[in-house]
């Protein structure tokens, strides 16, 4: 049989994957690893490539380039026998890439891997009405209990597998196992958060377990046998006790006295059963002579690496990707919360997850993917972290068949070819670079072996799913000095290309003679000159819920420890229930400021007021100008100064207003120190 014709690869939509391979070659030999990276950060390309099963998968990584195959098996439903796959493994590794497997620690289904009705009974969590929950409103799918011992060794059985068959990297997917508000109540939490109460107050305030500050503080009624079946609180059953105070449809309101206590409790055991699952999958590679690199899915602790997916930072207009606004600072933001999370500065890699709603990535045409790999996907490079291309994945996600899996490899073939620019230097900041031109992103980043400043430039102008090319774009940067050579490169371009500096007395400008989606200039010195940067935004999370932590130590980076808790809605006397105001623990010994830039205000405004060691020095009032209840509007979109003086101090910002206000970032400016 001849081979297909161009034309008839159009007609015979079966074959339509066959030619397309065809078309587009394997990655260069040239560019690949021998054999895969030996510490994780040496890695500097990452794919989602869920799954491979079989050669059609590995001809999908033979051509993308990739140093780490994220999800390459996954356990969800059902699992294979992955035993049997294990013939993959190395020819992964013969292209230089790690192989990622998975697991979810949330999703129990049904009758899944032939578990038995009894097994499935014990290992599901309850409602506060002690019944089973559809999880995510999927009939026959349940959530997990992270209290019960069974469980755990159950989640950890897949990963057994896995690493047996050869997996270098697992994904463990929703580690809090996901819950819903109306989940967790199963027989096993309620035995944990007993003892939770009895170690937070008899053993560390020395309540006794009949207590009268049991009754008078939460109202738990000792001599009620269905609440403390024993007289004491050794013996306390919360469902029953939820069911005496008629909270049980209702058992997070504020009307629950135990309400604070559960959520801590939570928060404790969720931590617990992930350390002992990533100290448990560890210690089982070890033990046959292996070391498996672990991460979630999101930011999290025990990890060698953190992947996250985009979600909030998914912005589009239409059907079109909204490159309005840099978010550079956004994903350094993320990457410095990553690596205070971790304790270590471990790859921080972003990837387009997907969920029961669908996937977003794949609501946009292939021309918009594209577009966003080559924009917002440099802005992740730029900005210190990693992301993973989607070559294959649900929903119909194939970059092969849709025509991007050319584009993951052009991406890729740059990034292997500079990738000591990217692991061999350091991100300084974003601020003051400055431009005329409009819709650009901008980092500098500097090189002390073989010294040199790195100017990463990434052009947000575009039309009909590509940049609209540039001509002679002029950045300026605060450096003393200019350097000796400038040299351009670019996913857009081959080799190296020339570029220009001349100083002016108040900075160095750096041209571009041709900027199309991405280059970085590089500043060859002999000595790097002196900067003047401002510090880096620190970007909160938004989430409806009390910050569970108020104080934050700042670091001579800028980067905020544990900033993770710090929550973008800052509440004011609306809801007492939700104020915990930040304090940042901050050494400016020149003095400086702290910026906040707030985004909206509800209906009744705000009125936010910044104090240093306690003493209030600048208030300022935010009435409503939308009318709206919606955090994310651009209402205000401005950016408070506070004034500090020289030395330590603690800078609290409060919001004393009638309600909400939402902080899009903190900065301080001034050199810090630790």
């Amino acid at each position: 049989m001849k081979r297909p014709t161009p034309l008839l690869c159009v007609l015979l939509l079966p074959l339509a994957a066959t030619c397309a391979a065809e078309a587009l070659p394997d990655f260069p030999a040239s560019l690949r690893r021998g054999q895969p990276p030996a510490e994780i950060t040496q890695a500097i390309v990452y794919t989602v490539n869920e799954s491979i099963q079989d050669d059609y998968g590995l001809s999908l990584a033979r051509k993308a380039g990739s140093d780490v195959l994220i999800r390459a098996w996954f356990k969800w439903h059902d699992a294979p026998d992955w035993a049997k796959l294990a013939s993959l493994v190395p020819q992964a590794h013969a292209l230089g890439a790690l192989w990622g497997g998975g697991v979810t620690c949330s999703a129990l289904y049904d009758g899944e891997n032939a578990l038995s009705r009894g097994q499935l009974l014990d290992l599901a969590t309850r409602g506060p009405d002690g019944g089973l929950v559809d999880a995510w409103a999927t009939r026959g799918c349940r959530h997990g209990s992270l209290s019960n011992p069974a469980y755990l060794d159950y989640i950890l059985s897949w990963c057994r597998k896995q690493i047996d068959a050869g997996a270098d990297y697992l994904f463990m997917d929703e580690i809090n196992a996901a819950l819903q508000a109306d989940e967790g109540f199963d027989d096993y939490s309620i035995r944990d958060f007993r003892d939770h109460l009895l170690r937070r107050f008899c053993d560390a305030q020395g309540w006794k377990r009949d207590d009268p500050r049991w009754a008078e503080t939460f109202k738990i009624g000792l001599a009620d046998r269905t609440v403390c079946p024993d007289g004491t609180v050794a013996s306390f059953q919360y469902r029953a006790y939820l069911k005496s105070l008629g909270l049980v449809a209702a058992p997070h309101a504020a009307a629950n006295p135990l309400a604070t206590e559960w959520h801590a409790f939570r928060r404790e055991r969720d931590e617990r059963a992930w350390k002992w699952l990533a100290d448990a999958i560890r210690a089982y590679a070890a033990d046959r002579g292996r070391r498996v690199l672990l991460s979630a899915n999101g930011l999290a602790r025990y990890v060698d690496l953190q992947v996250l997916g985009v979600w909030g930072a998914w912005r589009v207009k239409g059907n079109s990707i909204d490159l309005a606004e840099s978010q550079i600072e956004e994903w350094a933001s993320t990457v410095a919360a990553g690596w205070a999370l971790a304790g270590r500065r471990v790859p921080v890699v972003f990837f387009h997850d997907w969920g029961f709603g669908g996937f977003p990535w794949m609501k946009v045409s292939p021309a918009e993917r594209a577009l966003w790999m080559r924009t917002r996907g440099a802005e992740i490079y730029a900005a210190g972290g990693f992301f993973a291309f989607p070559v294959h994945g649900p929903f119909g996600n194939d970059a092969l068949r849709d025509g991007t899996l050319g584009e993951v490899a052009r991406q890729s073939a740059f990034y292997q070819q500079q990738k000591a620019l990217y692991l061999g230097a350091g991100l300084v900041g974003f601020e003051p670079l400055e431009s005329d031109a409009p819709l650009l992103s901008l980092a500098l980043w500097r090189r002390d072996e073989s010294p040199a400043l790195l100017l990463h430039v990434v052009n947000r102008q575009a039309e009909a799913g590509r940049p609209t090319p540039r001509r002679n774009v002029a950045v300026r940067i605060p450096a003393s000095s200019a350097p000796k050579a400038v040299r351009l490169v670019s996913p857009d371009w081959s080799g190296e290309r020339k570029g220009e500096a001349r100083s002016d007395g108040a900075g160095l400008a750096v041209v571009f003679p041709d900027l199309e989606a991405y280059a970085v200039a590089i500043l060859d010195y002999d000595a790097l000159p002196d900067l003047k940067l401002l510090g880096r935004r620190i970007v909160p999370s938004a989430r409806w819920a009390r910050p569970e932590q108020s104080e934050f130590a700042v670091g001579e980076d800028g980067a905020v420890r544990d900033q993770w808790a710090l929550n973008a809605f800052l509440q004011g006397t609306l809801h007492p229930d939700l104020r915990n105001p930040p304090t940042f623990v901050v050494h400016l010994p020149q003095g400086g400021a702290l910026r906040v830039h707030v985004r909206a205000v509800a209906t009744l405004g705000a009125r936010l007021e910044c104090l240093v060691d306690g003493c209030v020095v600048k208030t300022v009032d935010l009435p409503d100008r939308d009318g709206k209840n919606d955090g994310s509007a651009r209402e205000y979109d401005e950016t408070l100064e506070c004034p500090i003086p020289a030395g330590r101090h603690r800078v609290t910002v409060q919001n004393t207003g009638g309600d909400w206000a939402t902080v899009a970032w903190y900065a301080f400016s001034g050199p810090l120190a630790e």
